[in-house]
């Protein structure tokens, strides 16, 4: 229960200062939207930092449920709870800061009429980037701050790349919430599907790479015998190619 507290308080704390720092661009023009990316890698940073590991993301809690890393029977309250906590989150950015209906901070390709496609890749890709970061440094021995500051300089960089044309989303509670609040499901398929994708996508590159990897050094006579096999968010050891 400590847990899945935990995860709702760290969501809840993204989604809502992303949400006011995109607010405070959109009403009042206060913010450049490289200055938004930073505040959102910065949230990140802390709230991992500071709060230890939490998810943040379904697509990452989906895709650490398919590589077996976290439990399936869990995954349905994770879920729910990422998506409540970010429409708590929309809900308090509203009656805070009072937006008109026109001051929609949720994400939706840009501009609205380029279609679906060029979105829907890049919000894969980065998401699938995103992965690779996450995997790498959750497997690593790392202080719980220099894990938050890589996986927060990374969802700043590719938001800062991609944001101009899909909003920079990788993640479907960041927003669900805003188009729940707002009742705006404008393409919102992309920031669900894209994501999930993206991620197992990333998962699997991982994997295979540090698998090949392991058994590079074995055929080659290295520490391949006793290499470390890291699949996403768990570390095998034995033989190379082991799951």
């Amino acid at each position: 229960m400590m847990k899945l507290l935990l995860e709702g308080v760290a969501t809840f704390l993204m989604v809502f200062w992303s949400c006011v720092a995109a607010l405070m661009q959109e009403m009042h023009h206060g913010l450049t939207f490289p200055t938004v990316c930073l505040v959102v890698a910065l949230t990140v940073a802390f709230v991992l930092g500071w709060m230890g590991p939490a998810h943040l993301n379904p697509a990452v809690t989906l895709t650490f449920a398919a590589f077996r890393y976290f439990p399936w029977r869990k995954l349905p309250l994770y879920v729910a709870t990422q998506i409540g906590a970010s429409v708590l989150a929309c809900l308090s950015v509203n009656a805070i800061m009072r937006p008109h209906d026109d001051n929609f901070y949720g994400t939706v390709p840009r501009p609205p009429e380029a279609g679906a496609r060029l979105p829907f890749l890049l919000e894969l890709l980065a998401s699938a980037v995103l992965m690779i970061v996450i995997s790498t440094v959750a497997t690593s021995n790392q202080s719980k701050a220099v894990v938050g500051i890589a996986i927060g300089a990374t969802v700043g960089t590719l938001g800062l790349v991609i944001g101009p044309v899909s909003g920079g989303s990788m993640n479907p509670a960041r927003s669900l919430g805003p188009a729940i609040v707002f009742g705006r499901y404008t393409s919102i398929w992309i920031y669900v599907v894209a994501p999930v994708a993206g991620m197992l996508l990333g998962a699997l590159f991982n994997k295979t790479v540090r698998q090949s990897d392991a058994i590079v050094g074995f055929l080659c006579g290295g520490r391949g015998a006793s290499s470390r096999v890291v699949v996403v968010g768990r570390s095998v050891t034995g033989a190379p190619g082991t799951n």
